[in-house]
């Protein structure tokens, strides 16, 4: 045992600032006699004789405590800035299976210097060792309104999971039994999602005055640190887990499979790196007391321990209650939400036959589905919280012909033209109008595909002619009345110079037209003059 000899002054102010006394393992602890912290929405404000620096991203209590600051003169009065000790967060950030690789050389890109807020760039990583770095600033003239913040180099993979007892532990910050998560016990997770480590600290710290924790380092997948974030994280504004976690769920970039499996009811109480593969992220449900979690055969790239859609629910569900969750909830595999399914239930599983396919449904390890159309779902119930408990099933599909098993193991129609088909691109069996060749369903001739890429008869095209026939009028012949016409009989025969003689009158009688006579019009007879004769070859 050592004596307490960290030196630590509490206030009360306006501005509610909170002093710690840090209580884990020192690395120096005489070095440590004059240091105290005090936690602000800006960052940990290390305290030591006359150099007071924020630190932002490097932990709490003696993360910061054993920070190593030493101040080299110059000839001109000023100084240079030497920091020690400052844990390098990127350092294994994601596992390296990933394709994360992060370098010594890359750390400066990743530390933000400011005094007065104007930002500092003549300073230089020292040395790194052992997942630590040390940075000589240089040229100052006084330690005073000096900030120092660790940005990440990308977002952090959380896989996500449940604490099936339902209740937020009281100490979080350490590994549990992995038998106690789900799903799976802890296996698969219900999804990888990313979180954006830079706005997250910012939003947990100025919100609740919550910071990174940084504890021992792992090997376990690539060197990395252990770290923690929780409302057991200093939490200087008494955030309740609600709180907390509005302030980092906003930092997903990706949250939109966990939304689709839980809606608002999933609330995560600890963000985390340990010694798995990636960080994760621990919850419980709020306002519901009971799930379901739906599995599938794996197929292709699903595994079958994958949950492909949850059930939550107040109470214990009823059969005809399951059938209407089910569902609501499980969009993934019913493809049409508006056909009604056939159901049917017997001691070993539960049948939905739709039109196209159908959906089998049995026990999946844990509670156990009714067997009869009075009974209700039977769920695994946790002492540690009242009235909770969960249930699994799986799932197995029939599909319909023109339908396939996809990738994620749901019924998908087959390509246009395609009566039968192995998978979304091959074709075993075509439609008429179509014919297969090397997999594909081809239109046959005198078919043509339309706008959606279905084989339809070709229409013919018909050329309708239309033969107008024009009638001609005959044109009403204009005659001067003349008492001395001379009519002929029809069988009387035109000669020559009487022809001659109809000329001359006809001429004669054209030029010497009176003004006042006016003309008469008649319809041709069938009695023919001799003069009406040679007009008609003149017109």
């Amino acid at each position: 045992m050592f004596k307490n000899i960290l030196k630590f002054v509490a206030l009360l102010s306006l501005s509610s600032v909170c002093f710690v006394n840090a209580d884990s393992p020192l690395i120096n602890e005489k070095a440590a006699e004059n240091v105290s912290l005090e936690y602000t929405k800006d960052g940990v404000l290390r305290k030591e004789d006359q150099c007071f620096i924020n630190f932002v991203n490097f932990g709490i209590k003696n993360d910061i405590v054993n920070i190593s600051v030493k101040k080299e003169n110059n000839k001109d009065g000023s100084f240079n800035l030497r920091i020690g000790e400052l844990k390098n967060g990127n350092e294994g950030l994601n596992n390296y299976k990933t394709g994360y690789r992060f370098t010594d050389d890359e750390i400066k890109d990743y530390v933000k210097i400011k005094q007065n807020n104007v930002e500092i760039k003549d300073f230089s990583v020292a040395s790194v060792v052992d997942g630590k770095f040390s940075l000589l600033i240089k040229n100052l003239k006084t330690c005073d309104e000096l900030s120092v913040k660790q940005a990440y180099k990308t977002e952090a993979l959380m896989a996500t999971y449940l604490y099936y007892s339902n209740v937020s532990p009281l100490d979080i910050n350490h590994a549990f039994d992995i038998a106690e998560f789900g799903p799976s016990s802890n296996n698969v997770p219900y999804d990888i999602i990313h979180w954006d480590m830079n706005t997250g600290l910012d939003r947990v710290r100025e919100q609740c005055r919550i910071y990174i924790d940084y504890n021992r380092r792992d090997k376990t997948s690539g060197n990395h640190w252990v770290w923690y974030l929780s409302t057991d994280n200093i939490n200087g504004e008494k955030c309740n887990n609600t709180a907390f976690y509005k302030a980092a769920k906003s930092s997903y970039i990706d949250y939109e499979q966990m939304d689709e499996l839980f809606g608002d009811y999933y609330e995560g109480y600890v963000i985390k790196r340990e010694g798995s593969e990636n960080g994760h992220m621990d919850g419980i449900l709020v306002n519901q007391k009971y799930l379901i979690e739906i599995y599938q055969d794996g197929c292709s790239e699903q595994n079958k321990d994958q949950v492909i859609c949850t059930i939550s629910s107040n109470k214990k569900l009823s059969y005809e209650e399951f059938q209407k969750e089910f569902v609501d909830n499980c969009l993934d595999v019913i493809v049409d939400q508006k056909e009604k399914a056939e159901w049917s239930v017997n001691a070993s599983n539960i049948t939905a036959k739709f039109s196209q396919y159908s959906i089998n449904i049995e026990n999946y390890n844990r509670g156990s589905l009714p067997k009869y159309e009075t009974e209700s779902v039977s769920y695994k119930e946790f002492k540690a919280a009242e009235s909770s408990g969960i249930a699994r099933f799986t799932i197995n599909m029939s599909c319909g012909e023109g339908t396939f098993i996809g990738d994620k193991c749901r019924c998908s129609a087959c390509p246009v033209n395609c009566a039968s088909c192995l998978d979304g691109n091959t074709c075993s069996k075509c439609k008429e109008g179509s014919s297969l060749i090397d997999g594909k369903c081809v239109c046959n001739k005198g078919f043509i595909t339309n706008e959606v890429g279905v084989c339809v008869i070709e229409p013919v095209t018909t050329t309708t002619t239309i033969t107008i026939e024009e009638t001609i009028e005959p044109t009403p012949t204009i005659i001067i009345e003349d008492e001395k016409s001379t009519e002929l009989n029809e069988n009387e025969e035109i000669n020559s110079t009487t022809i001659n003689h109809v000329t001359k009158t006809a001429t004669v009688m054209k030029q010497s037209i009176p003004a006042t006579k006016k003309p008469v019009t008649k319809k041709p007879k069938k009695i023919i003059r001799k003069c009406r004769a040679k007009f008609h070859n003149e017109i």
